[in-house]
């Protein structure tokens, strides 16, 4: 599929050439990962796989929910950002206290394109750094790393290393709001992605000639590009990827149908009504438990 924003884009290399001979930036949109392979190429024979790092994002990136309920998309009709908006009797306490996490624990996740852990394995085995960079938090670690396992995917094959050090490093901080990297999965509880970058690059006193990053959310792609736009050493590629929202659009519409939006919201009183018949005390402990 072609999208509107690749011919502004193509301005946008040029344009960026022409304002600094040192190193560029790019911005693209793309609906598969064979469109990232090439760049990943390209940057590995001008500046070799050990000075080209690859970041991805997991959700609606690699991975997405095999339910609405516990996805992205759910996540997002919560907080409003949708075009159905859910009813106060839909909205959920406590979203990220306890409903997040605990979705993320009952729930599973399938690869968005089979292809990808071949992909990923292909850039590892060349000797490429690759990470990812999830916006969830640190508390949601077990549950991300079990579905990564399961989809065959491991970036501690791969992992951002200290300078001059063969160990994967653990770092558990708060930056702003809780943080932690290990096994090459960098948690950052929705912080602004172009800093995460930076801060891990200046934690590890690192450097890369290329940097390809890969994200679903246009909020984090803008970030990623501002933190990089003015950087004179660094050619940075920042890839959109659509994927996940026009294979809904495609098949529905829009992202989101009130019709799937009321099976959420069903759904999620289904599992607290089983959750509280199983487990009574959720009810009268005075925690913030999925209400």
């Amino acid at each position: 599929m072609k999208h509107p924003i690749k011919t502004a884009c193509a301005s946008l290399l040029c344009l960026s050439f022409a304002m600094n001979a040192n190193a560029k930036i790019y911005k693209e949109e793309i609906d598969t990962f064979k469109d990232v392979i090439k760049t990943v190429q390209t940057q590995n024979k001008l500046h070799s796989v050990e000075n080209v790092l690859v970041i991805l994002d997991i959700d609606n990136n690699i991975l997405t929910s095999e339910t609405d309920i516990g996805s992205d998309v759910w996540y997002q009709w919560q907080r409003g950002k949708l075009a159905v908006k859910p009813t106060k009797a839909q909205k959920v306490d406590c979203l990220f206290q306890d409903s997040i996490g605990l979705l993320y624990e009952l729930g599973t996740m399938r690869l968005i394109e089979n292809d990808v852990p071949a992909i990923i394995a292909d850039w590892q085995k060349a000797g490429n750094t690759v990470i990812a960079l999830t916006s969830r938090s640190p508390l949601y670690r077990t549950a991300t790393e079990r579905e990564l396992s399961r989809a065959g995917i491991d970036f501690n094959e791969s992992a951002l290393k200290v300078k001059g050090e063969e160990k994967t490093p653990v770092f558990r901080e708060v930056i702003k709001r809780p943080s932690s990297y290990m096994k090459g999965v960098f948690m950052t509880t929705g912080q602004n992605k172009g800093e995460m970058i930076n801060y891990l690059l200046a934690k590890t006193g690192q450097k890369f000639d290329a940097i390809i990053f890969v994200d679903d959310t246009k909020k984090n792609i803008s970030n990623v590009y501002n933190a990089f736009k003015d950087n004179k050493s660094v050619d940075t590629y920042v890839f959109h990827y659509t994927k996940v929202e026009e294979d809904r659009i495609e098949t529905n519409g829009t992202v989101l149908t009130q019709a799937q939006a009321n099976k959420m919201a069903s759904d999620w009183t289904a599992i607290n009504k089983t959750l509280d018949m199983v487990f009574p005390g959720r009810e009268n402990g005075g925690q913030c438990l999925g209400k």
